[in-house]
């Protein structure tokens, strides 16, 4: 991490991350006096930078979305900092079904957001979510369907719209595309693109396919067992990587020719 990087260019900064899950018996880390023997993260320090996407590439159970609810403030036993220099940060699940409420309309789940946050009237709530299902390609009149009668594509970009509904400034999209057949895969990763170009978003992009994250990244870094391996842009990681697991997890996506 470079030290001298101007803070304004740094919009979230997390060091010295160490993350503990709590286990019934045993334990050799104290927490309001109950013990902690399981350690999830381990002096994790990075930044992401305004308007860039930074991937997080790992195997799954490695931390990534440790690292993701430690963000978002959900990791109670969680040592180190995280600095947020950003108005609000949202979140993209990978399973657009389960994220959305099945009894309601799609309508009214984009309208939540605004009911919570805003003062915005009925009618201008309903514009609003007219214009985000015109952003994120859809078709306005989609807001009277439930998610059932919807495919995998558009409830995944619904669930998208949702997400930006308060104009973040810094999106986590955790294994966004993984629950998408390959076609469909392509086009939502081109609608983040996209929107991030539109809204200057910054994104953190948590993946375990390599040849996506190559797709869709400034920068990379690499997990493995709770700490970071590697980091840097694709063409160092992928072209000329330092840490033999780096090497390793090329070679299982065949991607092993792209190194010497």
């Amino acid at each position: 991490m470079e030290s001298n990087r101007s803070e304004s260019e740094i919009i979230l900064r997390a060091e010295h991350l160490n993350s503990y899950y709590e286990q019934a018996a045993g334990g050799n880390r104290l927490f309001g006096g109950k013990k902690y023997n399981k350690q999830i993260l381990k002096d994790v320090t990075f930044e992401v930078r305004r308007g860039e996407i930074l991937g997080l590439v790992g195997e799954s159970g490695c931390g990534k979305t440790t690292i993701a609810g430690s963000i978002l403030g959900f990791q109670k036993h969680l040592e180190g900092t995280v600095t947020r220099n950003c108005k609000h940060i949202q979140m993209v699940f990978q399973d657009p079904y389960s994220s959305l409420n099945p009894a309601r309309t799609i309508g009214w789940s984009m309208e939540e957001p605004l009911k919570n946050n805003t003062k915005l009237s009925a009618a201008e709530r309903k514009q609003r979510v007219a214009e985000m299902l015109t952003n994120v390609e859809l078709d306005p009149a989609l807001a009277e369907r439930y998610p059932e009668q919807l495919s995998g594509g558009q409830r995944q970009r619904v669930c998208i719209g949702i997400a930006l509904m308060l104009s973040p400034e810094f999106l986590i999209a955790d294994e966004p595309v993984s629950a998408l057949d390959v076609t469909i895969q392509a086009q939502i990763l081109e609608l983040l693109k996209k929107l991030k170009q539109e809204m200057n978003l910054s994104i953190l992009f948590i993946s375990h396919d390599l040849r996506v994250v190559y797709e869709m990244c400034d920068r990379i870094l690499i997990m493995k067992d709770g700490a970071i391996q590697e980091e840097g842009t694709p063409e160092e990681v992928y072209f000329s990587p330092k840490s033999d697991y780096t090497k390793l997890l090329l070679d299982s996506a065949g991607l092993g020719d792209r190194y010497e």
